[in-house]
């Protein structure tokens, strides 16, 4: 409405009209004296705080604004006053006369030529408090991720990431948020040495979802890592999304008099005249509906599609003083619609009847509620899809909520676990003890068993968080779980495997040192502990006379009679062969250690019946007292076993104890060592070939090289007489050069005569894997004979893995860059255990013949070879059987899916010459 040069009338009219839309408007409208008292106030103040406008009046505005606050109402006031006349959206929360506190966004204008305070009000409690569900839908979705015990992380079709929860970015040391977009080998450069990046990339190729094991060396652990193809890329989880919204809404800045607060209210208002045409807007009813304020004027309401009477019931309310409150859909002026909630009321100036519509766009409000329930559908499909098994439960063990894997984990449909509890799913699980007051908020990583409905336990690894309230009491468990029953069994398996002999189940070498070390250092003084090295007289004589099979029978009968002859406090172990060892406490020392003795080999003296016939293969042994023969567990083995061959030279069948003239036999060693330095340099050594048969069609495929040396006086001294001198002497280093360039050299050779490829296998010691320069030694002996480096196979024994492990890792992953490969040589009669192996890039396991040939009551040779042999595979590793002498024995190995074999039934080892020979005639295997 124009005002220039207004008539009384006229002026009288607009006035009418500001008081009308102040009167009639949802927002607070207050102005305030100088000292801060109300002076007037809006009918508004009822709906919003429950207070109507006359019992407002004269009362000092504080007293309606909580007492938290009021150092802030102080500042506010002060700044409006010195600084700056002008503020909106300021965050006030107002007591209503019920005592219930109203969150209010007030917008302020000091005028100095008033000498007043006119101030703006809105509700905002609506609009926080779906901040706060959709902020609390996104915390809960981001916390599902953060706790589902995986970490996860997500990269799109480029290779770069796209997510990664906490758990991942510690996994490589990154900061999850900064790596958000940047190439997966630039947050994680390690990957591309890893097995697990090419998995990723067939991923990506074939969209085909892959689980997978595989070792990180970083870290030196196995990971279980599952992927999923997505739309743009894969999903990674190895042992969630929030979407934030932030929601502004701005107030109308400008302020003036009555008009300014008519201007300041955050909804679109409209004045209607009875005609239903519009009299009069305020600016944000311009904004929203794309019209200027001259074309608003005279325009009928039903262009904005708002059709206040909508029914004469309707006007008839509206007549009688009740304000109407519709949903309806309004349109702008480019024909796009919106949902709004109409606010219709009725006044009459001068007789003149008008409509108030107070317009709220939902726009806003109808987004965040989408997203909160897009929210929760995601939370929920990333339940449903997850592969761990999920449950909720309550702080009394009741269980809420479950998801499909959890059911097929437990053999129990959701409906019947959602009516039992924690104890009833758990053999065992603390709850108490997680849920106690002070107690974790999280917890990782814990072992628990799950009952199946079956009956069987379910070994599982459980990751949850406990929700608790402000006062820090538990309310509830979320968890995840993952199976883990064939990683415990294939431990358990293995751990004995690493410990005992697999052919008598007695103690191996490992074990034994442990226990008799245990004993020595908690032998009081005074008392005595005798170590008795035991070896069998005859037992080559049966090996030969009946067969393997036969000498393992008879092996398994001793171990059964010595472990029957002994204490329960004793100790028997055996090393291998037909070695025995028998630790024993002697508290009177050497009569004690010798009564132990006749009993040991009375207990062998009668017959066993081998073969169809009886045999006694008596024994010789060999016996070390502590701590009057040696101070440490390794100078007490050794004395024992100097006192066991002293035995044997003395006539079998009798026990010797160590005396100091035994060491006379060091002389004798000290002489071969001084024949060994010189050797290599007289040209002493030369290497033999034993072929390695591939099991799947018989072909050979490569061939182990053994040295050999020709003594001038001694003849060929066998190597397991040298290479222990060698080992500890360090000549082992130059022989070993020596045997890896001459096995280079002649492998190349024969390749070129035979025009295809050969794999040659050599043995690496512990001392050569030590040496700085080995990698560099390797690549030398290739390059210098030719030799394409996936044609060389290092052997590695299981001591000189375990030696220095994080050398070891190093030098085996340099050595694995150059391209060849890399095998345990007669792996489980050592020390090593698969948690060794996982650490290191191997590619072959050689089975030991005591694996092969073992007698195990409960499992079968078969089923013992074929279950260790689908481990391997599954661990990416191939198998070679070793010793093969029977077509009996090579078929069980070809059936079991053995990779490969070697042994006397195959070939015998042999010169370079003589094989090469029968490989040109066409001979081989």
């Amino acid at each position: 409405m124009n005002t220039i040069a207004a008539t009384p009338a006229q002026l009288a009219l607009l006035a009418a009209d500001n008081c009308a839309q102040i009167d009639n408007a949802l927002d607070l409208m207050v102005v305030l004296g100088r000292s801060g008292r109300i002076e007037r106030v809006n009918p508004a103040s009822l709906a919003l705080l429950g207070y109507r406008p006359e019992e407002l009046l004269g009362r000092h505005y504080k007293t309606l604004v909580h007492p938290d606050q009021h150092a802030e109402a102080d500042g506010l006031e002060a700044s409006l006053r010195r600084v700056h006349p002008e503020q909106t959206d300021v965050p006030l929360r107002l007591r209503r006369q019920d005592g219930e506190l109203v969150a209010m966004s007030l917008s302020a204008r000091w005028s100095a030529a008033h000498r007043r305070f006119f101030v703006t009000g809105r509700d905002i409690t609506g609009q926080l408090q779906t901040r706060e569900a959709l902020q609390k839908s996104e915390a809960a979705l981001g916390g599902m991720l953060e706790s589902i015990g995986d970490a996860l992380f997500a990269i799109d079709s480029q290779w770069r990431i796209t997510y990664a929860n906490r758990k991942a970015g510690d996994f490589v040391g990154a900061d999850p948020d900064t790596a958000i977009g940047l190439p997966l080998l630039e947050v994680a450069p390690d990957l591309a040495y890893s097995q697990a990046l090419p998995r990723y990339q067939r991923a990506m190729q074939t969209r085909q979802p892959d689980t997978f094991e595989v070792f990180w060396e970083p870290l030196a652990l196995w990971i279980e890592v599952r992927v999923y193809p997505n739309a743009d890329g894969i999903s990674v989880y190895f042992h969630g999304i929030g979407a934030k919204r932030e929601a502004e809404q701005a107030l109308r800045k400008s302020e003036q008099r009555f008009r300014k607060l008519f201007n300041l209210a955050g909804d679109s208002v409209m004045i209607v005249d009875g005609a239903l045409r519009i009299v009069s807007v305020n600016d944000r009813a311009c904004a929203r509906f794309g019209y200027r304020r001259d074309d608003f004027v005279g325009r009928p309401i039903c262009e904005v599609n708002l059709d206040i009477p909508g029914s004469a019931v309707r006007l008839a309310g509206l007549r009688a003083g009740q304000a109407q409150l519709l949903r309806i859909d309004m349109r702008g002026k480019d024909g796009s619609a919106f949902p709004a909630e109409v606010q219709i009321s009725r006044f009459d100036d001068d007789g003149e009847e008008f409509l108030l519509a107070v317009i709220r766009d939902l726009s806003d409000r109808e987004q965040a509620e989408r997203q909160v329930r897009e929210s929760e559908q995601r939370l929920r499909e990333v339940i449903e899809m997850t592969p761990g098994g999920y449950l909720v439960a309550t702080l009394d063990g009741a269980l809420h909520d479950a998801n499909p894997a959890l059911c097929a984990l437990s053999g129990y449909p959701r409906e019947m676990l959602l009516s039992m509890r924690i104890g009833d799913l758990f053999v065992s699980f603390p709850l108490a003890s997680l849920a106690g007051g002070g107690g974790p908020t999280a917890v990782q990583g814990m072992e628990a068993v799950l009952r199946h409905r079956d009956g069987d336990h379910i070994h599982v690894l459980f990751n949850g968080s406990i929700k608790r309230d402000a006062n820090g009491t538990p309310v509830s468990l979320t968890g995840l779980m993952t199976d883990i029953t064939g990683r415990k069994q294939a431990e358990s398996r293995l751990q004995q495997l690493a410990t005992h002999d697999t052919l008598t189940g007695l103690p191996n070498r490992a074990l034994l040192g442990e226990r008799v070390q245990a004993m020595l250092d908690t032998c009081a003084p005074g008392d005595s502990v005798a170590v008795m090295f035991l070896d069998l007289d005859r037992f080559k004589e049966v090996n030969d006379s009946f067969g393997h099979d036969t000498g393992d029978m008879l092996l398994c009968e001793v171990a059964d009679r010595l472990r029957h002859a002994i204490r329960p406090t004793d100790i028997i172990a055996r090393l291998g062969g037909d070695e025995f060892v028998v630790a024993a406490w002697c508290a009177s020392g050497q009569p004690a250690a010798a009564r132990i003795a006749a009993k040991l080999l009375d207990a062998l003296s009668a017959p066993v019946t081998v073969g169809g016939q009886e045999v006694i293969v008596g024994a010789s042994i060999g016996i070390s007292v502590f701590p009057r023969d040696a101070q440490t567990r390794e100078m007490l083995f050794q004395s024992a076993d100097t006192a066991m061959y002293r035995a044997k030279n003395s006539g079998r069948n009798r026990y010797r104890f160590f005396e100091p003239e035994m060491t006379v036999a060091t002389q004798v060693r000290m002489a071969l060592e001084m024949s060994l330095r010189p050797a290599l340099a007289r040209g002493q050594f030369e290497l033999h070939y034993q072929p390695r048969i591939a099991l799947a069609g018989m072909d050979l495929v490569g061939m182990e090289a053994l040295i050999r040396w020709n003594h001038p006086e001694r003849g060929s001294v066998p190597p397991q007489q040298f290479i222990a001198i060698a080992e500890e002497t360090g000549l082992i280093v130059e022989i070993g050069r020596w045997v890896l360039r001459q096995a280079c050299t002649q492998t190349r050779r024969l390749i070129d005569e035979l025009e295809r490829p050969v794999v040659v296998s050599v043995n690496v010691s512990a001392r050569q894997l030590a040496q700085p320069a080995f990698v560099d030694e390797v690549r030398a002996a290739l390059a210098d004979a030719g030799l394409a480096p996936d044609c060389l196979e290092l052997e590695l024994t299981e001591s000189a893995l375990i030696e220095d492990i994080e050398h070891t890792a190093s030098m085996l992953r340099e050595l694995k860059r150059l391209g060849i490969s890399l095998a345990v040589d007669d792996f489980g009669t050592g020390f090593s255990s698969l948690a060794y192996l996982r650490r290191f890039p191997i590619d072959v396991l050689k089975l030991d013949r005591s694996f092969v040939l073992q007698h195990d009551q409960d499992v079968s040779t078969f089923d013992f070879i074929k279950a260790f042999v689908d481990l391997a595979h599954a661990l990416n590793m191939a198998v070679v059987a070793e010793g093969v002498e029977t077509i009996e024995v090579l078929e069980l190995l070809r059936a079991a899916s053995c990779d490969q074999a070697q042994g006397y039934y195959l070939a015998r080892p042999m010169p370079w010459t003589e094989l090469r020979g029968i490989l040109k005639a066409g001979h081989a295997g």
